[in-house]
C-alpha cells in the first residue's frame, strides 16, 4: 500500500451525463470512467470528502459506469486521526444487480488535508467553468453546488 504524498487527482466532467477521474498515485495513473445516469458521483465525493472533515471515521460511496463501475471506501486512521486509507475495487456487475467479484484497483494512505485539497480544487474548477454557457450547456444540473458550499466552507479562511 503507497503511503507517500505523490498523489493527484483530476475530475474531468464531459458533457450528455459521463465522467472521468483520474487518480495519479506513485507515478501509476488510474482512469475511472463514471455515469451520472445512476447517481450523483459529483456530490458523492464531496459528501465523502466532507464527512471526513466533519471527523467521521468512514466513508464509502460507489461510482457507476456502465457497465461495472468502482467502489471508495475511506478510513480514517484511528491512531493518527489526519491520516486516512483510500481502498477503491473495481466490478463488472451492471447497476441494479448485487455487486460481485470485486477486486482491489488500488489502496494508498494519505493526509485527510491533501485529499480534500484534490477534491475542493477540482470541485472549484467546475464550479467556475459550469458558468461558461458553452461548457455548462450540455453539463446543466450537473453539479450539487449546496454540497459544494459546505466542503468549501472548510476553506474559507
Amino acid at each position: 500500500m503507497y503511503d507517500g504524498d505523490d498523489i493527484d487527482l483530476m475530475y474531468v466532467l464531459s458533457p450528455h451525463g459521463w465522467s472521468t477521474c483520474f487518480l495519479s498515485i506513485d507515478k501509476q495513473i488510474y482512469e475511472l470512467g463514471i455515469t451520472h445516469v445512476f447517481g450523483d458521483p459529483i456530490r458523492d465525493l464531496i459528501e465523502a470528502t466532507t464527512s471526513l472533515l466533519k471527523g467521521v471515521v468512514t466513508a464509502e460511496f460507489t461510482w457507476w459506469d456502465e457497465p461495472g463501475g468502482n467502489r471508495w471506501t475511506l478510513l480514517r486512521n484511528t491512531a493518527q486521526k489526519h491520516w486516512m486509507k483510500i481502498i477503491i475495487t473495481e466490478f463488472s456487475s451492471r447497476y441494479g444487480d448485487p455487486i460481485k467479484d470485486e477486486k482491489l484497483l488500488v489502496e494508498f494512505e494519505i493526509t485527510i488535508s491533501h485529499f480534500a485539497t484534490l477534491i475542493y480544487f477540482q470541485m472549484k474548477k467546475l464550479a467556475i467553468l459550469l458558468k461558461e454557457k458553452s461548457f455548462e450547456q450540455h453539463r446543466s444540473g450537473e453539479f450539487p453546488y449546496r454540497a459544494f458550499s459546505k466542503l468549501e466552507a472548510f476553506f474559507a479562511h
